[in-house]
Parts: structure tokens; sequence; C-alpha cells
């Protein structure tokens, strides 16, 4: 989950080759401290140029996602489908942000509970922005789009964004799963985009090898590197 898994998933539909750098949060602000990460933490993307050599690397993860979702074909070209899904980008951060700022510096699980409870009271703040998602979800269905999807028919980076970021939160947030909050009958259509998601055979297939390299990682922290297949895409300045 969390902000680098829609990018994989893009790579993945996208039929994308890519190499996976797994870092423990030790080694991240041990980097971070040494001026090493290009903004503030992952992920970040190393582009290589023809002769399969860094050319530059990039990072802010919807920059990210959105550069990969261009050469995935999954970012829309038309501007006005494109800025509609760039709202599903932003307005995902803006979610983590809730997120991280009601949990900061709650490590008991009662915290957390209460916390989380408070996040989803009515006027909660993660319930303000539940109810926006599914506004826009019925705006493209008053459109016409019939998928029960934010931007058209077909899968984008922002229903990859939004299934990351609310699939992070219902693993972690109390409450808020599918035998929760998400559960409620006034949110099972958003519930059902991150369905969607998670049961593309390119998502599927990607996630059952990923979760074995995470089990490797876990086992040997050595064992950081691993490459996906695909057609080798490179980029120029």
């Amino acid at each position: 989950g969390g902000r680098a898994e829609p990018l994989r998933y893009a790579a993945a539909i996208g039929g994308i080759a890519f190499e996976d750098r797994f870092i423990t949060g030790e080694t991240h602000k041990k980097e971070k401290a040494e001026g090493k990460r290009r903004w503030s933490g992952p992920p970040e993307v190393v582009v290589i140029d023809k002769d399969g050599k860094d050319l530059v690397t990039i990072a802010q993860s919807n920059t990210c996602l959105r550069y990969i979702g261009k050469l995935a074909g999954l970012y829309p070209e038309n501007k006005v489908s494109a800025a509609l899904a760039d709202e599903i980008l932003d307005s995902s951060e803006d979610v983590f942000g809730v997120l991280m700022g009601a949990m900061a510096g709650k490590e008991k699980d009662e915290e957390k509970k209460a916390a989380a409870e408070e996040l989803l009271k009515d006027d909660g703040k993660l319930t303000y922005w539940v109810k926006k998602f599914a506004c826009r979800q019925k705006e493209a269905a008053d459109r016409g789009v019939k998928s029960g999807l934010f931007v058209g028919e077909e899968i984008t980076i922002a229903e990859l964004k939004f299934a990351a970021t609310f699939g992070f939160l219902m693993g972690r947030l109390p409450g808020f799963g599918k035998d929760g909050y998400m559960g409620k009958d006034e949110n099972k259509a958003l519930l059902a985009i991150i369905e969607k998601v998670n049961a593309n055979d390119k998502v599927k297939a990607f996630t059952e090898q990923f979760n074995k390299n995470t089990a490797a990682f876990k086992e040997k922290a050595e064992n950081c590197s691993f490459k996906y297949g695909g057609k080798t895409v490179s980029g120029a300045l």
C-alpha cells in the first residue's frame, strides 16, 4: 500500500519493465540525512536513457504516477479528463495528510481507535473527504460513465491512486475497513473501485510476485532489488 503502490500497478498494467528497490525506514532516515532524497521521501523513479544509463531521477509520488501513467496509457490524453484524474490524485494526498495529522504521536491502540472515531464522525475530517470522492463518482455516472469509475470506462491512474490510498487506510485505520466504515451502503460504490483495481489480472499477477519479494526482503534485507519483466522504456532530455 501507500504512495508507491499505484506506480507499480501502472507499470504492471502497461507491461513496462522496471526494477524495484526496497529500503528500510532506518536506511531512508540515513539517506535523507545525507541529502540523498530528491525531495522528502520515496517513491523516486530513476529514468534511463536509450543506452540503459541513468538519465534523471524524478520524485513526488503524483508526478511519478503521471509519468508512468503516460507511458502505460493510463493517463487520459483528453485535457479535461486528465484534469479530472489529477483531482483524484491531489485529493488522495489530502487524505494522506488527514491520516498522518490525526495519527501523529499515537502509539497506543486505544489512542489510535479514539483518533479514528473522531475522523469518522458525521462531521469528521475523513468523512468529509469520503463524501467528496462519492460526489466525483456520482458526477461521472451523471456524465454517462457506466463503469462506476471516476473518469471514464477504463481504469486510469486516478483509480489506481484512490485504491492504493484507501486500501492503505483500510489496513491501518481502526474501523475503516470493509467490515466497518467502507462497508456501509453509502460507501459500497467506492469500495467497488478498489475491488475492481485489485481484480485486474495484471495487478493480481504483480501482487502475487510482489508479496514474494516483500517476504524475501523481510527475511534478508540484502534482498532489496527486484526486477519485473516487460518492455523497456527509455527517456530523453
